[in-house]
């Protein structure tokens, strides 16, 4: 992705004010959890539901409770992956200046929040400030260039997608016929715009790619070992397992023009899979 670049030749470096209206305690070195500057609402996740995304939690303990296997269950367990910041970021908290008014965090949220509901081609530097209603100065504190943030949402959305990964594989916990209806249940909650736009986001970044690819094969592996418990030879549980995971992609790509399943819908296609000749 070709970096993005500001109205003027030079981007101002100066401390931002963040917040395009005067607010008096804006020179004051603000804490962002306290922020009039809060993450937006409902950031994107990077599980099978980036409109979820979690930030600094801690995973939850499998053995302790049964885990969650909706989109957001394994978004809240993920923490952000922080990489380096600005040039300008990191030379003024060697020397114990004023920082940005909106985190990181809030940065790469915000992105993914756009991202998913208008796409890759709104990750330009004035629609970010425009939907985050900062300056651009708030921007350049955090990142030196739209690359750098991309890179920052990559890593945001393959840490989610490690935690679906890791959701899947506590199902193997439940039993056979439980596991099946869960997975079912995942082609309802997925969140499709939102799948999408991620593909469509693949094909232009090869560690996005790789961890959508991760996931599918994931999902397809363990529908078909379920199949295999359930009595079905080889070749069945293959064939079940991939009119599941192909099941779903459909519905990604037919949203819009086709119905939402209901889960009683996917329950009756589910009982077709599992039915033996």
């Amino acid at each position: 992705m070709t970096a993005d670049t500001p109205d003027s030749a030079t981007p101002d470096r100066s401390a931002p004010s963040d917040r395009v209206a005067t607010d008096p305690s804006a020179s004051a070195t603000a804490d962002p959890s306290n922020s009039a500057d809060a993450a937006p609402s409902n950031p994107v996740s990077i599980g099978s539901d980036p409109a979820t995304v979690g930030r600094d939690t801690a995973p939850s303990n499998p053995s302790a409770s049964p885990p969650s296997h909706s989109a957001a269950g394994h978004a809240e367990r993920v923490a952000a992956v922080p990489r380096a910041r600005s040039k300008k970021a990191a030379a003024q908290q060697r020397g114990g200046g004023r920082g940005s008014r909106l985190s990181y965090d809030d940065w790469v949220d915000g992105a993914l929040t756009l991202l998913a509901r208008e796409g890759v081609a709104a990750l330009k530097i004035p629609r970010l400030c425009e939907e985050l209603g900062v300056t651009k100065g708030s921007f350049y504190w955090h990142f030196d260039d739209v690359d750098q943030l991309v890179e920052a949402m990559a890593d945001r959305w393959t840490a989610t997608q490690a935690a679906a990964i890791q959701d899947l594989g506590a199902l193997a916990s439940l039993p056979v016929e439980q596991r099946v209806q869960t997975m079912g249940a995942l082609l309802v909650e997925r969140n499709w715009l939102t799948e999408s736009t991620v593909r469509e986001w693949a094909r232009t970044h090869p560690r996005v790619a790789a961890a959508v690819t991760e996931l599918d094969r994931r999902i397809f592996e363990t529908i078909r070992t379920a199949m295999l418990e359930l009595g079905f030879d080889a070749e069945a549980a293959r064939l079940r397992a991939g009119a599941m995971v192909y099941l779903g992609i459909g519905f990604i790509h037919g949203r819009g023009s086709l119905p939402v399943p209901t889960h009683r819908e996917v329950n009756s296609v589910l009982e077709l899979l599992l039915r033996k000749a």
